[in-house]
């Protein structure tokens, strides 16, 4: 049983689906991928896969809780339920854990880019997935120094970057001529990905179902029934649904399920919203997705399509749309493509926001509890996309006892 229709359950599906095991998802929504996966910042980003507690995240904090147009929000009414949350938080962002945490997720996330490219490849799954690469932007060249410090840290792992000036950057995406005096400089990042995330989720159920797994929507785990230390039913409406071995990969849902059955992981919902602007028969997309340092969103062209996502929220379970989070998503287009923004107004696209598991400690969960037959992949927070069918891949081996593409230990759900 895997709970959970979204990017990371669905992708744990079919790595188990392929290799033998008898699956059968359950989602509690509609329809699979209509969760946190619906509206994503649409990229798989090797390149930008660091925790958000980088060192200074006591600073961030105050400002998120002061400012209310900081890209990360604090709201006064969620900050009882992030105590503990926070506390452990700001324990991993000592400047060793962080890099340790870089470089975790920058193995999973490679891994992942390489098996999604693969799936892609040979299922000929449509998702407008591409090998884009893709661009950050920064105002001055100084403000490249934390990030290109990073990404120095990480080329010894495999990561590819070029530091790049104005003109060479918009010589590599002519949609960015118009705003090329707020360039100070660039990074280019040649392995990195585009996909609709909310497509990818259709395209891995319909690969699933092909396989021979099931998928049931509209269906809410209410419980996990654990007995001597092993799990031995799911409460499914009111259902008792006998099983030998569950996945929890319910994203924001996974704390609280984990949770009732004993197993405690720090999780926090962390509200992003996007905006999508449709250009079919108005203008031409950009060629390369971006990411604007100073404004902290990114821009990601998916087919005919511009997504702008960002921001972080922390309202607790509050999935309301609010005006002044999205404005600053329009207004990023507007600045950075102007001529695409008077083509296609951004004021005419499509809002949405959802919920991100983000992990206290920056890493997902993944693997097996202390509880016989209970796994769990979940709290990729930001990184769904991007860490999805590596996390797959690195589940299913765990469960069915193969060798680890990588380390598992950093994704252990025992660990501290």
């Amino acid at each position: 049983m895997v709970i959970g229709g979204g990017l990371i359950g669905l992708a744990a599906a079919f790595a188990l689906t392929e290799r033998g095991a008898p699956v059968r998802v359950i989602e509690a929504l509609r329809s699979v991928g209509h969760g946190t996966s619906f509206a994503n910042g649409g990229l798989i980003t090797p390149s930008m896969s660091e925790p958000w507690n980088a060192p200074g995240a006591v600073r961030h904090l105050a400002v998120a809780f002061l400012d209310p147009a900081a890209p990360m929000k604090l709201r006064l009414a969620a900050l009882p339920g992030l105590l503990r949350w926070g506390m452990r938080f700001l324990r991993h962002s000592s400047p060793q854990r962080y890099r340790s945490a870089a470089e975790s997720s920058f193995r999973l996330a490679s891994l992942s880019v390489r098996t999604t490219r693969e799936w892609r490849e040979r299922l000929a799954l449509q998702y407008d997935g591409r090998a884009s690469g893709a661009l950050s932007i920064f105002r001055r060249g100084s403000d490249t120094a934390e990030q290109e410090a990073l990404s120095r840290h990480l080329a010894a792992l495999g990561l590819r970057y070029t530091r790049l000036d104005a003109a060479a950057a918009v010589a590599l995406e002519p949609a960015l001529a118009a705003a090329s005096s707020r360039i100070g400089a660039a990074l280019h990042f040649p392995d990195d990905e585009v996909g609709d995330g909310h497509a990818l989720c259709a395209a891995l159920a319909a690969a699933i179902s092909a396989g021979g797994g099931h998928i049931e929507t509209g269906r809410v785990v209410r419980r996990i029934v654990v007995g001597s230390g092993r799990v031995s039913a799911l409460d499914v409406d009111g259902e008792q649904l006998p099983v030998r071995r569950v996945v929890v990969a319910a994203g924001v849902a996974s704390a609280a399920l984990l949770r009732a059955a004993g197993v405690p992981v720090a999780i926090a919902p962390a509200k992003g919203y996007s905006l999508t602007v449709d250009l079919a028969g108005r203008a031409a997309p950009p060629r390369l997705p971006l990411s604007d340092a100073a404004r902290h969103v990114v821009l990601t062209p998916l087919g005919q399509r511009l997504r702008i996502a960002g921001t972080a929220e922390f309202a607790g379970s509050d999935l309301r749309l609010r005006p002044e989070r999205i404005a600053p998503l329009a207004a990023a287009m507007r600045e950075i493509y102007p001529a695409l923004a008077r083509a296609a107004d951004p004021a005419t696209g499509i809002a949405w926001t959802g919920l991100r598991p983000v992990s206290a400690d920056g890493l997902p969960y993944i693997g097996a509890t202390a509880i016989e037959g209970l796994y769990v992949n979940a709290g990729h927070g930001a990184l769904g996309l991007t860490l999805a069918a590596g996390s797959g891949v690195l589940l299913a081996n765990l469960l069915q006892g193969a060798s680890a593409p990588l380390d598992p230990a950093p994704f252990s759900p025992l660990r501290d």
